[in-house]
């Protein structure tokens, strides 16, 4: 699986990210929202085949684009698909690219019959980011009586997370945040992977490379630290020696202090983690100080070209490395891009946009599963549909036409495999990156899930 990154854990993400650390992340009370409950007058879909623990196979996409091309077109009553994205505010380029994905869904859903027969719409409210505004805007979306929703994101998922369940409406989060490491709500499922398997690509990368005495420099927020805590676990827990636990404050002036207390214990590698202009006053310190002479072992940011050309690309391309999501290939990414450039007129998508376009595939194939868009019915086919065993699918057309037919599905989407654990989580593996003197990021050692499995 490639794309389920915390949302493709690119450094834009990670930068939108270190400003969740300022928000208070506040749970709301419950809601009632009233479940939709559209079912086919006749069951058409029929029962899945009895798992078993077969081999998957798969299913060539070839006659999806057949079978979208002669299905019907959707009618009566919509299926509604709900929205808490930040559309205003610092964030909302983040809320733009949401949007992309969810439109490009859509369009691959309705040109494929829809839902059991019925058009697939939207409803968009903004949440600025903010969690003071996610309540309300959560709330009008609930009176629009949805199937489903999309997001919220990890600045307001605090705000609204424990209304989910008792509306027994069916979300899927986007957020990466460790805190939903082992969520337990029955209708909410993460399509962003946890920054806690970023930390254990760090750690596996520096063992391999036989870096055992290193030191972390993180800033101190919130989220910068919870990525810490199980990098220290899986570092030292495979024969890595933290020499120097170093948490500092964003935006300050200078570091040098800080920087000689750390250098002072020796390190062979630094573990980093900040935001950008923090970054920059810190690597200049340690270029003054003539310590910026180790590898610098980054997070996303690390993948991220502003903050490489404020190193300076000498340096960059020599110590600095970063975490990234393999860049996505196969039959569900390929014909994901085609329907992106059929909405956006581009076969470049956004890179957020993708998790977006999985979960509504995901939730459209759970509610054929069922012959309902009653979320309390359909809600125990999102792993039924998602996972294995089954027949692999990658397109929605395809995999309805199996459905049809009687079996069982392992839907595999344009980011890759989209199982989910207990915890209604995914799991993904990563690439450690690096710049050449191009400007190109280059992988350098690709942490695969088996490697994080030993983690």
């Amino acid at each position: 699986m490639h794309g389920y990154r915390s949302i493709r854990q690119n450094g834009p993400y990670r930068q939108w990210l270190a400003m969740a650390a300022a928000l208070s992340l506040a749970a709301a009370g419950c809601a009632g929202a009233a479940s939709p409950s559209i079912t086919a007058a006749a069951p058409s879909v029929a029962p899945p085949a009895s798992s078993s623990p077969a081999a998957s196979t798969s299913a060539s996409s070839a006659p999806a684009a057949s079978a979208a091309a002669s299905a019907a077109a959707p009618t009566g009553t919509p299926v509604v698909m709900a929205e808490l994205f930040p559309m205003t505010g610092k964030i909302s380029f983040v809320g733009d690219a949401l949007v992309h994905g969810a439109k490009v869904g859509m369009y691959e859903v309705n040109q494929a019959g829809g839902i059991l027969g019925h058009p697939l719409t939207s409803e968009l409210q903004d949440d600025a980011g903010d969690t003071v505004d996610a309540v309300p805007a959560w709330h009008a979306l609930a009176l629009q009586n949805p199937a489903f929703m999309l997001g919220p994101t990890v600045f307001t998922a605090g705000a609204v997370i424990k209304l989910f369940d008792p509306s027994k409406l069916v979300d899927f989060l986007v957020a990466g945040a460790t805190t939903y490491d082992t969520m337990n709500y029955k209708y909410v499922y993460r399509v962003t992977v946890s920054d806690a398997t970023m930390a254990k690509g760090m750690a596996a990368y520096a063992i391999a490379k036989g870096y055992k005495h290193a030191a972390l420099i993180f800033d101190s927020g919130a989220n910068s630290q919870t990525i810490a805590a199980p990098l220290i676990a899986a570092y030292t827990a495979h024969g890595g020696t933290v020499v120097a636990n170093q948490s500092i404050a964003p935006d300050q002036s200078s570091y040098r202090t800080e920087i000689q207390q750390v250098f002072a214990n020796h390190p062979d590698a630094i573990f980093w983690q900040s935001d950008a202009q923090t970054a920059g006053t810190l690597f200049h310190n340690m270029e003054q100080l003539g310590d910026l002479n180790v590898p610098i072992i980054g997070t996303d940011n690390g993948a991220s070209d502003t903050i490489a050309k404020g190193m300076g690309m000498s340096y960059a391309t020599k110590w600095l490395t970063g975490m990234a999501g393999t860049p996505p290939t196969g039959e569900a990414w390929t014909h994901y891009v085609a329907d992106y450039k059929a909405v956006y007129s581009t076969d470049q998508p956004l890179d957020l946009a993708n998790n977006m376009y999985d979960a509504i595939i995901v939730a459209s194939l759970a509610m054929t599963d069922a012959n309902s868009t009653d979320p309390s019915v359909w809600v125990d086919k999102i792993s039924e549909v998602s996972n294995p065993p089954g027949t692999q699918c990658f397109t929605y057309a395809s995999c309805v036409a199996l459905l049809k037919a009687g079996q069982k599905i392992n839907y595999d989407g344009a980011g890759g495999p989209l199982d989910f654990n207990q915890y209604h989580n995914v799991y993904s593996g990563w690439d450690v990156v690096q710049f050449d003197a191009s400007g190109k990021l280059n992988s350098l050692y690709t942490v695969s899930p088996d490697i994080l499995a030993g983690y």
